[in-house]
């Protein structure tokens, strides 16, 4: 499939909520997600590299750069080809920049392993999945194994549809947005934060699935309720003080608003959404905390709710993108914004998920898992699957074990026997002013057209190759 015959400048067009990660860094927010898949076999970097070719051919929305202009941060059309980086744990690279020929996603490999990032303005986990799953089909065609789409992966046998880069908070109103019901964050626990920019404690713990079901059946409790009930116990007892008594941990869960408004939209389509975890549940049998935690959870998450949430954030965010302002104002309100947002809450708890793979891919992947980085958070906590087993993957700045072992200890009560893997981590960083210059003939067509934008005063067709974020 011809790329540019489907290009469209609505690929260029950010979402109405993800240029927040335009402007903010790896500092605030977690700009970069990890994505680690563990192969059977050691890695082909040249492959891989031909893989994720032929995945941008299917994949326009993600061929594309991002520049710094005088007044706004815009997508351009990437001409160059995707790079595959050497990679370990400890990330030397800014995703965006020269690491990566300007890319928003980031492909690296070691040993047997494959590593993909992405820039979360580009992308939320859902949409990026979409991606990796492509990219891996494509990679063990290449490898020659025999692997068959089950039709869960977007391939060439499909079209790409400009609804795959539709912005999925204007579609929001059919759910009927509402207040009624939110939970107010007034304070929230908040555990001591080491360094920033220093590394992180990674901290996978992994258990069979089917031992966290038989006890979330057994208690009328939720995968979810369950497990957050056992980080905020390890918090209580790790990190509480005198002073910290009657102050409950308040959990940033991201939704992903496609359960309530289909969508096949890649951009980010979540709502950030409050879950409490109140002082005074700390005192209650772990069973019956599960239950309120769960019983909370339903109503944030109610489709009315979370929608209305969705629209509320995208709107503040999408406002300041387009306002009058230079680059330099906007990203000072934006990473004010990011960190007021965030260190509202105790720590963000991701749960992306089951990976799920054709049973023919499944021979050649071994193990897969994510990184959620800190940001501006001491902790990022993701929660993944794959192949009947749960991981808990915990990023932290302390670089202590006392927060791991107190979530080992509540899972061991509960009967589920968990596994753990220690390793130093350093997050892919990303920052604005590191990106690669937008190339040089591209560089001439924009300034052409936001001249005869400026010169017209209305907004003017853009070219196939450049196009201002949507109004």
């Amino acid at each position: 499939m011809n790329t540019m015959k489907h290009f469209s400048n609505k690929i260029l067009q950010a979402d109405s909520y993800g240029p927040v990660f335009m402007y903010a860094t790896h500092r605030e927010l977690a700009c970069a997600p990890r994505h680690i898949i563990r192969m059977t076999e050691p890695v082909n970097p040249e492959l891989l590299q031909q893989a994720a070719q032929r995945a941008l051919e299917r994949f326009p929305q993600m061929r594309v750069g991002l520049s710094r202009d005088d007044d706004a941060y815009r997508y351009y059309f990437n001409p160059l080809p995707p790079v595959v980086l050497p990679f370990s744990d400890v990330s030397p690279y800014y995703i965006g920049s020269k690491d990566n020929n300007g890319y928003l996603f980031t492909l690296g490999w070691k040993d047997k392993t494959i590593y993909m990032e992405y820039q979360h303005s580009l992308c939320d986990g859902h949409g990026f999945d979409q991606f990796i799953r492509a990219v891996l089909f494509e990679y063990l065609t290449l490898c020659g194994k025999p692997v068959c789409n089950d039709g869960s992966i977007r391939t060439h046998e499909t079209e790409f549809q400009l609804s795959e880069c539709e912005d999925g908070y204007a579609k929001l109103d059919q759910a009927d947005p509402s207040e009624e019901g939110h939970y107010t964050v007034e304070k929230s626990f908040h555990a001591p934060v080491a360094d920033r920019e220093g590394n992180e404690r990674m901290t996978e713990i992994t258990f069979p699935y089917s031992e966290l079901r038989n006890w979330t059946h057994a208690h009328g409790a939720s995968p979810i309720s369950l497990l957050y009930t056992a980080i905020s116990f390890a918090l209580y007892h790790t990190y509480y003080t005198e002073q910290d008594a009657g102050t409950p941990v308040v959990a940033e869960i991201p939704m992903d608003l496609r359960q309530i408004v289909p969508s096949d939209t890649t951009h980010f389509f979540v709502s950030l959404l409050d879950l409490p975890f109140e002082y005074d549940w700390f005192s209650l049998p772990f069973a019956e905390a599960c239950q309120k935690v769960r019983a909370m959870f339903d109503t944030q998450r109610a489709p009315r709710h979370a929608a209305y949430w969705g629209k509320a954030g995208s709107t503040r965010v999408s406002e300041g993108h387009h306002a009058e302002m230079s680059i330099d104002e906007k990203e000072t309100m934006m990473r004010d914004m990011a960190r007021n947002y965030v260190y509202r809450d105790s720590f963000i708890l991701t749960n992306i998920g089951r990976f799920d793979i054709p049973e023919s891919m499944q021979a050649y992947i071994e193990d897969y898992g994510a990184i959620l980085p800190c940001g501006y958070q001491p902790f990022g906590i993701l929660i993944s699957s794959y192949q009947g087993v749960m991981k808990i993957s915990l990023a932290q700045r302390e670089n202590t074990a006392a927060l791991s072992d107190a979530i080992l200890a509540q899972l061991a009560n509960c009967g589920i026997h968990a596994n753990t893997k220690v390793y130093t981590y350093h997050p892919t960083r990303y920052e604005g002013k590191r990106l690669m210059k937008r190339p040089a003939r591209l560089q001439r067509t924009a300034r052409k057209s936001v001249k005869a934008e400026k010169l017209t005063g209305r907004h003017v067709k853009r070219s196939r190759v450049y196009s201002r974020s949507a109004k």
